[in-house]
């Protein structure tokens, strides 16, 4: 408190430190205002790039001076790909495996980088995506070898201006398996392939690469089916010269199945189908098959097939090779059969069958095919043993020969036609005929 009596002078000294005062208590206010240090910026600026020619790894990089986790989002959900320590460089390279390569467009993935603040930034979208390629015109090549093109299935890119895409061309890699076991072929930029012969029920994939590799399996797509026929058939053993036989059977196909998602793999024997099926003959082992003719397979495999005897010959049922849109079916020869001709009697007696004691009886043989062949006229004892009685040289596979019979009562007669040749070479087989009789009186 001033005193009440103040000169002039006084007075101006006593403003002048109210004045002052007041300058320090505003400075005081100011700076508890004031923060005691500036907020740092969050992380920002997510780019992705590829680290190096060969697209082996991803580049990553971003704005922040704090500690960042770096986290992937996909369709599969969030995968940690690194961290970085505060002040450390702001990148992050990444092996391209971790990202999964896929056949599926529609898998989209982003770089999310999080700060020790917890602030977030995120990088474009960006795909991982493989183009499938699937065997198409696949045929037989020479020694049954399987070839043909890859179909490349493109389809819409969902993440345009995506800084990862790049121009590389499609790497093209057979896989077989086979027996349940994979066998890798060279990969080639080329769409066209040719393998050796499986020779056993197999799969076929064409796995295709680009900057991201091979996809682990193409889960929409189980490979292109190569299988294996199998036969069973039936035909006689002997059959007569000239008269009809059946040759019959079934077709069976060997299949591979397989399921990827859990390694389940064998071969299985699946329904009868129909196809053609060629029926084959040669004289002998060593001579050529030809075909005699062709039918087909009904839809529950079933066939069946009508031969004349033209003599003995070895017949063979085959199945061809098969080329279809969905798959390669390798064909099968069946088991070798001989199928033996024998002389056909068309006509064996007496031309009368009864003849009073001393008396001749003219008998009679005509056989197919027809010839000169030594005909044997025999008889049968009261003991039941047959036996010879004359020859007799047929004209046309034709002949009759008188003989006096000076056995009173029943006897039964047969004619027996040896073993001959067809204009064509072919054996056909010796034939007795039925019994017939002769009654002496």
């Amino acid at each position: 408190m001033y005193r009440s009596v103040i000169d002039h002078e006084g007075n101006q000294y006593m403003k002048k430190r109210s004045i002052a005062v007041a300058g320090v208590l505003s400075a005081i206010a100011a700076a508890n205002l004031a923060p005691a240090f500036a907020t740092p910026a969050a992380v920002s600026d997510v780019k992705l790039a590829w680290a190096d020619a060969a697209h082996s790894a991803v580049k990553i990089t971003w704005t922040s001076p704090l500690a960042d986790t770096v986290v992937l989002t996909a369709a599969f959900g969030p995968q940690t790909l690194g961290s970085t320590a505060a002040g450390a460089p702001n990148e992050l390279t990444v092996p391209v495996a971790k990202f999964g390569a896929t056949y599926d467009p529609a898998v989209i993935s982003q770089i999310t980088v999080t700060d020790s603040a917890g602030a977030k930034a995120t990088s474009v979208k960006f795909d991982s995506y493989v183009p499938r390629g699937v065997p198409s015109s696949v045929t037989f090549g020479a020694a049954n070898a399987v070839q043909g093109t890859t179909k490349v299935e493109q389809e819409a890119d969902l993440t345009p201006g995506d800084p990862l895409d790049v121009s590389v061309p499609l790497r093209f890699t057979p896989r077989l398996k086979t027996d349940c076991g994979d066998t890798l072929f060279a990969t080639s930029t080329s769409p066209s392939f040719k393998l050796p012969s499986p020779g056993a029920p197999s799969s076929l994939w064409i796995n295709t690469a680009n900057e991201w590799g091979v996809p682990e399996f193409d889960a929409g797509y189980l490979g292109y089916g190569i299988t294996t026929s199998a036969l069973k058939t039936s035909a006689p053993t002997t059959s007569p010269y000239g008269q009809v036989f059946t040759i019959s059977g079934y077709v069976l196909r060997n299949h591979q199945y397989y399921a990827p998602w859990n390694g389940d793999c064998g071969v299985e024997q699946t329904e009868p189908t129909g196809g053609i099926v060629v029926v084959q003959a040669r004289k002998d082992s060593a001579s050529a098959w030809g075909v005699v003719g062709t039918t087909k397979a009904d839809a529950m495999g079933r066939f069946s097939y009508q031969v004349t005897n033209p003599g003995t010959r070895q017949y063979r049922v085959v199945v061809p090779n098969y080329a279809g849109a969905n798959r390669l079916e390798y064909g099968v020869a069946g088991g070798v059969r001989t199928i033996v001709a024998t002389t056909r009697v068309l006509s064996a007696k007496f031309l009368s069958t009864s003849v009073v004691y001393g008396k001749p009886a003219t008998a009679y043989l005509a056989v197919v095919p027809g010839g000169s062949q030594r005909a044997l006229l025999q008889a049968k004892s009261t003991t039941g043993v047959w036996s010879g009685v004359t020859y007799k040289t047929l004209s046309a596979g034709k002949g009759a020969v008188a003989i006096t019979w000076k056995r009173r009562g029943l006897t039964a007669f047969r004619w027996y036609s040896p073993a001959v040749k067809t204009g064509s070479g072919l054996t056909v087989g010796a034939a007795f005929s039925s019994p017939f009789y002769l009654t002496v009186r």
